[in-house]
């Protein structure tokens, strides 16, 4: 009788476990991903995004309201309103992405996002809001002849990952911590 009951609280142990919504690593597929119902999720379509050039599910990844905050080396008046930004917007960012996906200069793009961190961001006092920091590694190259050409980034990063009104997570900010 004790191992009956045993096996069921462990059984029901298991399935609870199998039914985190924060699971650490969601099975390993080459499709992206709808619903987006978790932040491993959402990694996974954009990094599935950028190696595949498809700015579609790209711009599925952000927020309307995304954020890419600079390094202070990056400062610069992108939207050219007279103010230097410390940080892009949506508009900006899929306007470098597309020319990037859209580069003759980028025939293959590999990004590598390692880590598994993903913890509730301390702003949000609902505690939708996930952060998950991964390591990266971006190779944008293409075929000279026999030998790739092209550069790498690597680097830490975090992204503030948060719900929308479909319960769909979508990125709402990406800082760069390479050289902070």
């Amino acid at each position: 009788m004790i191992c009956r009951v045993m096996a069921g609280v462990v059984g029901v142990i298991l399935v609870s476990c199998c039914n985190d919504p924060y699971q650490i690593n969601p099975p390993i597929t080459d499709q992206f991903y709808s619903p987006v119902d978790t932040p491993e999720k959402l990694m996974h379509n954009f990094q599935l995004a950028y190696e595949t050039h498809d700015l579609n599910e790209y711009v599925k990844c952000l927020d309307d309201e995304f954020q890419f905050v600079l390094l202070e080396e990056n400062w610069f008046d992108y939207n050219l309103d007279g103010f230097v930004d410390r940080t892009w917007d949506k508009d900006i960012e899929m306007a470098f992405t597309a020319n990037m996906f859209n580069s003759p200069r980028a025939e293959i793009i590999e990004l590598e996002l390692l880590g598994t961190g993903n913890t509730q961001w301390y702003g949000d006092t609902t505690c939708a809001t996930r952060m998950p920091v991964r390591c990266f590694d971006l190779k944008v190259y293409y075929m000279d002849g026999e030998e790739p050409e092209g550069f790498r980034a690597q680097g830490d990063a975090t992204f503030l990952c948060k719900p929308d009104e479909n319960g769909e997570y979508r990125i709402w900010q990406w800082t760069d911590l390479s050289e902070v």
